[in-house]
Protein backbone atom coordinates (compact mmCIF):
# COMPACT_ATOMS: atom_id res chain seq x y z
CA UNK A 1 0.00 0.00 0.00
CA UNK A 2 0.74 3.87 -0.66
CA UNK A 3 1.33 5.76 2.54
CA UNK A 4 -1.42 8.45 2.52
CA UNK A 5 1.38 11.21 3.27
CA UNK A 6 2.28 11.01 -0.43
CA UNK A 7 0.34 13.59 -3.07
CA UNK A 8 0.03 11.82 -5.87
CA UNK A 9 0.16 14.02 -9.60
CA UNK A 10 -2.40 13.23 -11.79
CA UNK A 11 -3.65 15.42 -14.53
CA UNK A 12 -3.73 14.22 -17.81
CA UNK A 13 -4.30 18.03 -19.34
CA UNK A 14 -0.80 18.70 -17.92
CA UNK A 15 0.73 16.81 -21.09
CA UNK A 16 -1.90 18.06 -23.59
CA UNK A 17 -0.56 20.84 -25.69
CA UNK A 18 -2.44 24.83 -25.00
CA UNK A 19 -4.80 23.35 -27.76
CA UNK A 20 -5.89 20.27 -26.10
CA UNK A 21 -3.96 17.55 -28.86
CA UNK A 22 -3.30 14.19 -27.74
CA UNK A 23 0.82 13.30 -27.79
CA UNK A 24 0.50 11.11 -30.90
CA UNK A 25 -1.29 13.27 -32.75
CA UNK A 26 1.10 15.85 -32.26
CA UNK A 27 3.25 13.46 -34.32
CA UNK A 28 3.40 14.78 -37.94
CA UNK A 29 4.95 11.58 -40.83
CA UNK A 30 4.20 10.43 -43.29
CA UNK A 31 6.88 7.80 -43.21
CA UNK A 32 5.42 4.02 -43.57
CA UNK A 33 7.61 2.71 -40.94
CA UNK A 34 6.58 5.14 -38.28
CA UNK A 35 3.22 5.30 -39.09
CA UNK A 36 3.70 1.49 -38.19
CA UNK A 37 4.82 2.32 -34.88
CA UNK A 38 2.20 4.90 -34.44
CA UNK A 39 -1.05 2.37 -35.21
CA UNK A 40 0.81 -0.42 -32.72
CA UNK A 41 0.38 2.25 -29.86
CA UNK A 42 -2.94 1.12 -28.58
CA UNK A 43 -2.10 -2.47 -28.50
CA UNK A 44 1.01 -1.90 -26.52
CA UNK A 45 -0.68 0.83 -24.18
CA UNK A 46 -3.08 -2.20 -23.28
CA UNK A 47 -0.72 -4.00 -21.83
CA UNK A 48 0.74 -3.81 -18.98
CA UNK A 49 4.60 -4.98 -19.59
CA UNK A 50 7.43 -2.42 -19.30
CA UNK A 51 8.18 -0.63 -23.09
CA UNK A 52 11.14 0.60 -23.78
CA UNK A 53 11.63 3.39 -26.47
CA UNK A 54 14.70 3.39 -28.60
CA UNK A 55 16.35 5.97 -30.70
CA UNK A 56 18.30 9.05 -30.91
CA UNK A 57 18.00 12.70 -28.93
CA UNK A 58 15.01 14.74 -30.66
CA UNK A 59 13.02 11.21 -32.29
CA UNK A 60 10.14 11.72 -30.24
CA UNK A 61 10.40 9.19 -27.30
CA UNK A 62 8.13 11.35 -24.75
CA UNK A 63 5.62 12.14 -26.87
CA UNK A 64 5.33 8.72 -27.51
CA UNK A 65 5.86 7.80 -23.68
CA UNK A 66 3.35 10.16 -22.92
CA UNK A 67 0.43 8.05 -25.58
CA UNK A 68 1.17 5.28 -24.25
CA UNK A 69 0.02 5.97 -20.93
CA UNK A 70 -2.73 8.74 -22.32
CA UNK A 71 -4.22 5.48 -24.44
CA UNK A 72 -3.84 2.82 -21.34
CA UNK A 73 -5.92 2.52 -18.74
CA UNK A 74 -4.23 4.27 -16.57
CA UNK A 75 -4.92 7.31 -18.41
CA UNK A 76 -6.91 8.97 -15.56
CA UNK A 77 -4.15 8.22 -13.73
CA UNK A 78 -0.65 9.97 -12.62
CA UNK A 79 2.19 10.01 -15.53
CA UNK A 80 5.61 11.14 -13.58
CA UNK A 81 8.79 11.50 -15.27
CA UNK A 82 12.51 11.23 -14.55
CA UNK A 83 15.69 12.23 -16.57
CA UNK A 84 18.36 8.97 -15.17
CA UNK A 85 20.78 11.56 -16.19
CA UNK A 86 20.60 14.10 -13.73
CA UNK A 87 20.53 11.20 -10.60
CA UNK A 88 23.55 11.71 -8.76
CA UNK A 89 24.29 8.28 -7.01
CA UNK A 90 24.20 9.03 -3.96
CA UNK A 91 20.88 10.59 -4.37
CA UNK A 92 19.47 8.18 -6.86
CA UNK A 93 17.49 5.96 -4.57
CA UNK A 94 16.03 8.39 -2.96
CA UNK A 95 14.74 9.94 -6.02
CA UNK A 96 13.27 7.01 -7.11
CA UNK A 97 12.02 5.29 -4.04
CA UNK A 98 11.67 7.83 -1.20
CA UNK A 99 13.38 7.87 1.94
CA UNK A 100 12.16 8.55 5.56
CA UNK A 101 13.60 11.24 8.18
CA UNK A 102 16.60 11.27 9.63
CA UNK A 103 17.59 8.41 6.79
CA UNK A 104 20.69 10.08 5.94
CA UNK A 105 22.40 13.73 7.35
CA UNK A 106 20.54 15.60 4.73
CA UNK A 107 16.87 13.70 5.34
CA UNK A 108 15.09 16.37 7.38
CA UNK A 109 12.12 14.86 6.25
CA UNK A 110 9.98 12.11 4.86
CA UNK A 111 9.96 12.17 0.76
CA UNK A 112 7.77 9.91 -1.58
CA UNK A 113 10.24 9.13 -4.23
CA UNK A 114 9.04 8.53 -8.09
CA UNK A 115 7.21 5.26 -7.74
CA UNK A 116 5.56 5.75 -4.76
CA UNK A 117 4.03 8.80 -6.18
CA UNK A 118 3.10 7.29 -9.51
CA UNK A 119 1.40 4.24 -8.06
CA UNK A 120 -1.53 3.36 -10.07
CA UNK A 121 -0.30 5.05 -12.87
CA UNK A 122 2.71 5.84 -15.15
CA UNK A 123 6.42 6.25 -14.58
CA UNK A 124 8.75 7.29 -17.57
CA UNK A 125 12.04 6.63 -17.32
CA UNK A 126 14.30 8.97 -19.97
CA UNK A 127 17.83 8.23 -20.84
CA UNK A 128 17.74 4.95 -18.24
CA UNK A 129 20.69 4.32 -20.07
CA UNK A 130 22.37 6.75 -17.62
CA UNK A 131 21.11 5.40 -14.38
CA UNK A 132 23.91 4.26 -12.08
CA UNK A 133 25.21 0.70 -11.59
CA UNK A 134 24.43 0.53 -8.20
CA UNK A 135 20.99 1.66 -8.56
CA UNK A 136 20.09 -0.93 -11.30
CA UNK A 137 19.21 -3.66 -8.83
CA UNK A 138 16.40 -1.38 -6.98
CA UNK A 139 15.23 -0.75 -10.30
CA UNK A 140 14.93 -4.54 -11.38
CA UNK A 141 13.55 -5.65 -8.16
CA UNK A 142 11.01 -2.69 -8.14
CA UNK A 143 10.28 -4.04 -12.20
CA UNK A 144 10.05 -7.90 -11.56
CA UNK A 145 8.29 -8.16 -7.83
CA UNK A 146 5.99 -4.30 -7.77
CA UNK A 147 8.37 -3.67 -4.57
CA UNK A 148 10.08 -0.81 -3.61
CA UNK A 149 12.55 0.25 -0.13
CA UNK A 150 12.93 3.99 0.53
CA UNK A 151 16.34 4.82 2.00
CA UNK A 152 15.94 3.81 5.61
CA UNK A 153 12.97 1.61 5.60
CA UNK A 154 12.90 -2.30 7.27
CA UNK A 155 10.35 -3.34 5.27
CA UNK A 156 9.65 -3.22 1.43
CA UNK A 157 6.65 -1.13 -0.31
CA UNK A 158 4.41 -3.08 -3.05
CA UNK A 159 3.82 -0.39 -5.29
CA UNK A 160 1.48 -0.91 -8.95
CA UNK A 161 3.43 1.27 -11.76
CA UNK A 162 3.44 0.65 -15.52
CA UNK A 163 7.04 1.40 -16.57
CA UNK A 164 8.17 3.18 -19.65
CA UNK A 165 11.97 3.46 -19.99
CA UNK A 166 13.52 5.28 -23.12
CA UNK A 167 17.16 5.45 -24.15
CA UNK A 168 19.55 7.83 -26.97
CA UNK A 169 21.95 5.11 -26.11
CA UNK A 170 23.07 1.42 -26.86
CA UNK A 171 22.21 -0.13 -24.36
CA UNK A 172 23.66 -3.76 -25.64
CA UNK A 173 27.01 -1.93 -25.82
CA UNK A 174 26.88 -0.15 -22.35
CA UNK A 175 25.98 -4.12 -21.25
CA UNK A 176 28.98 -5.58 -22.87
CA UNK A 177 30.89 -2.64 -21.29
CA UNK A 178 29.46 -3.51 -17.76
CA UNK A 179 27.50 -0.53 -17.26
CA UNK A 180 23.78 -1.25 -17.76
CA UNK A 181 23.04 -5.13 -16.10
CA UNK A 182 21.49 -7.80 -19.27
CA UNK A 183 18.71 -8.99 -16.50
CA UNK A 184 17.28 -5.44 -15.93
CA UNK A 185 17.45 -4.68 -19.83
CA UNK A 186 15.50 -8.26 -20.38
CA UNK A 187 12.66 -6.96 -18.29
CA UNK A 188 12.72 -3.40 -19.47
CA UNK A 189 12.70 -4.58 -23.35
CA UNK A 190 9.91 -6.97 -23.27
CA UNK A 191 8.04 -4.43 -25.37
CA UNK A 192 10.61 -2.59 -27.56
CA UNK A 193 10.52 0.20 -30.01
CA UNK A 194 12.85 1.91 -32.22
CA UNK A 195 12.25 5.00 -33.43
CA UNK A 196 13.69 5.90 -36.37
CA UNK A 197 15.98 9.50 -36.86
CA UNK A 198 14.84 12.26 -38.87
CA UNK A 199 17.07 11.31 -41.65
CA UNK A 200 16.10 8.75 -42.28
CA UNK A 201 12.38 9.96 -42.79
CA UNK A 202 11.89 11.21 -46.72
CA UNK A 203 8.97 13.42 -47.08
CA UNK A 204 9.21 14.26 -43.75
CA UNK A 205 11.86 16.47 -43.25
CA UNK A 206 9.96 19.34 -45.59
CA UNK A 207 6.33 18.41 -44.08
CA UNK A 208 7.89 18.79 -40.40
CA UNK A 209 9.79 21.98 -41.95
CA UNK A 210 5.87 23.12 -42.95
CA UNK A 211 4.28 22.76 -39.96
CA UNK A 212 7.20 24.33 -37.95
CA UNK A 213 7.30 27.30 -40.27
CA UNK A 214 3.45 27.97 -39.72
CA UNK A 215 3.27 27.59 -36.16
CA UNK A 216 6.35 29.59 -35.97
CA UNK A 217 4.62 32.26 -38.44
CA UNK A 218 1.01 32.07 -35.97
CA UNK A 219 3.22 32.57 -32.86
CA UNK A 220 5.16 35.83 -34.42
CA UNK A 221 1.73 37.20 -36.02
CA UNK A 222 2.58 36.82 -39.28
CA UNK A 223 0.22 36.30 -42.49
CA UNK A 224 -0.20 33.82 -45.19
CA UNK A 225 1.45 30.60 -46.01
CA UNK A 226 5.05 30.53 -45.34
CA UNK A 227 6.98 28.37 -48.60
CA UNK A 228 10.61 27.45 -48.95
CA UNK A 229 12.71 28.07 -52.03
CA UNK A 230 14.02 25.44 -53.72
CA UNK A 231 17.51 25.53 -52.61
CA UNK A 232 15.99 25.83 -49.28
CA UNK A 233 14.55 22.50 -49.39
CA UNK A 234 17.56 20.73 -51.04
CA UNK A 235 19.74 22.32 -48.05
CA UNK A 236 17.15 20.64 -45.44
CA UNK A 237 16.83 17.39 -47.06
CA UNK A 238 20.59 16.85 -47.32
CA UNK A 239 21.22 18.07 -43.43
CA UNK A 240 22.27 15.48 -41.15
CA UNK A 241 20.06 16.29 -38.43
CA UNK A 242 21.93 15.11 -35.38
CA UNK A 243 19.41 16.57 -33.38
CA UNK A 244 16.38 15.24 -34.94
CA UNK A 245 13.21 16.56 -35.30
CA UNK A 246 13.87 19.24 -31.87
CA UNK A 247 17.06 20.49 -33.90
CA UNK A 248 14.60 21.11 -37.10
CA UNK A 249 12.05 23.18 -35.43
CA UNK A 250 14.83 25.27 -33.99
CA UNK A 251 16.18 25.58 -37.42
CA UNK A 252 12.84 26.51 -38.96
CA UNK A 253 11.73 29.25 -36.03
CA UNK A 254 15.00 30.59 -36.20
CA UNK A 255 14.39 31.18 -39.88
CA UNK A 256 10.86 32.60 -39.93
CA UNK A 257 12.10 34.81 -37.19
CA UNK A 258 14.72 36.82 -38.96
CA UNK A 259 12.83 36.34 -42.53
CA UNK A 260 10.63 39.30 -43.65
CA UNK A 261 9.12 37.59 -46.55
CA UNK A 262 6.63 34.74 -47.20
CA UNK A 263 9.20 32.21 -48.49
CA UNK A 264 12.59 30.97 -46.37
CA UNK A 265 15.66 31.43 -48.33
CA UNK A 266 18.80 29.02 -48.15
CA UNK A 267 20.37 31.93 -46.38
CA UNK A 268 17.77 32.12 -44.18
CA UNK A 269 18.73 28.61 -42.77
CA UNK A 270 21.50 28.16 -40.05
CA UNK A 271 21.96 24.82 -39.00
CA UNK A 272 24.07 25.25 -35.27
CA UNK A 273 25.71 21.53 -35.88
CA UNK A 274 27.29 22.42 -39.05
CA UNK A 275 26.70 19.46 -40.50
CA UNK A 276 24.94 19.57 -43.82
CA UNK A 277 25.80 16.85 -45.76
CA UNK A 278 23.79 13.18 -45.91
CA UNK A 279 26.78 11.37 -45.09
CA UNK A 280 28.28 13.80 -41.94
CA UNK A 281 29.11 12.14 -39.07
CA UNK A 282 26.82 11.40 -36.15
CA UNK A 283 29.08 12.96 -34.05
CA UNK A 284 30.43 16.89 -33.72
CA UNK A 285 34.12 17.31 -32.97
CA UNK A 286 35.23 18.93 -30.08
CA UNK A 287 35.85 22.50 -30.14
CA UNK A 288 39.51 23.57 -29.92
CA UNK A 289 40.99 24.45 -27.06
CA UNK A 290 37.76 23.89 -25.41
CA UNK A 291 38.07 24.13 -21.20
CA UNK A 292 37.70 20.77 -19.55
CA UNK A 293 34.62 22.69 -17.52
CA UNK A 294 33.03 26.08 -19.31
CA UNK A 295 32.57 28.77 -17.26
CA UNK A 296 28.89 29.66 -16.54
CA UNK A 297 28.71 32.46 -20.19
CA UNK A 298 30.30 29.90 -21.93
CA UNK A 299 27.68 27.04 -20.92
CA UNK A 300 24.88 29.55 -21.54
CA UNK A 301 26.06 29.75 -25.16
CA UNK A 302 26.29 26.62 -25.84
CA UNK A 303 23.10 25.34 -24.72
CA UNK A 304 21.30 28.57 -26.16
CA UNK A 305 22.83 27.09 -29.55
CA UNK A 306 21.91 23.69 -28.91
CA UNK A 307 18.25 24.56 -28.16
CA UNK A 308 18.71 23.28 -24.60
CA UNK A 309 19.33 20.07 -26.01
CA UNK A 310 21.64 18.35 -23.41
CA UNK A 311 22.36 15.37 -25.46
CA UNK A 312 23.11 17.29 -28.20
CA UNK A 313 26.12 19.29 -26.39
CA UNK A 314 27.13 16.06 -25.08
CA UNK A 315 27.69 14.79 -28.60
CA UNK A 316 29.37 18.53 -29.41
CA UNK A 317 31.68 18.49 -26.35
CA UNK A 318 32.07 14.66 -26.09
CA UNK A 319 31.52 14.72 -22.72
CA UNK A 320 28.65 12.30 -20.57
CA UNK A 321 25.36 14.37 -20.05
CA UNK A 322 25.97 13.97 -16.26
CA UNK A 323 29.13 16.00 -16.35
CA UNK A 324 26.71 18.65 -18.20
CA UNK A 325 24.12 18.53 -15.50
CA UNK A 326 27.02 18.82 -13.13
CA UNK A 327 28.38 22.23 -14.66
CA UNK A 328 24.63 23.53 -15.18
CA UNK A 329 24.44 22.38 -11.00
CA UNK A 330 27.88 24.32 -9.95
CA UNK A 331 27.07 27.52 -12.31
CA UNK A 332 23.39 27.52 -11.46
CA UNK A 333 22.37 27.62 -14.52
CA UNK A 334 18.03 27.52 -15.03
CA UNK A 335 18.09 24.79 -17.71
CA UNK A 336 14.06 25.33 -18.38
CA UNK A 337 15.24 29.03 -18.89
CA UNK A 338 17.10 28.44 -21.82
CA UNK A 339 14.73 26.31 -23.24
CA UNK A 340 11.91 28.45 -22.78
CA UNK A 341 13.64 31.70 -24.01
CA UNK A 342 12.45 33.38 -27.51
CA UNK A 343 14.93 32.41 -30.18
CA UNK A 344 17.30 34.99 -31.09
Amino acid sequence: MVGNNCHLASGAANLLDPGGTPPVSRIITAYPPLQQILASLPLYARSELPVLLAGEPGTGKELVAEALWQLSPRGSQPFLRINCATLLESLACSELFGHLEGSFTDARRTRCGKFKLAHGGTLFLDEVGDLPLAVQPRLLRAVEQGEIEPVGADVPIRVDVRLVAASNQDLPTLMAQGRFRHDLYDRLAVLLLHLPPLRERGEDILLLARHFAGDAARLLGREGPVGFTPAAARRLQQHHWPGNVRELKNVITRAVLFNTGSVIRERDLSFTSQMSGAGAPAFIPRLPGFPARPGRTQLEELLVAEGGNISALSRRLKVCSKTIYRWLHSHHIDLMQIRTAPEG
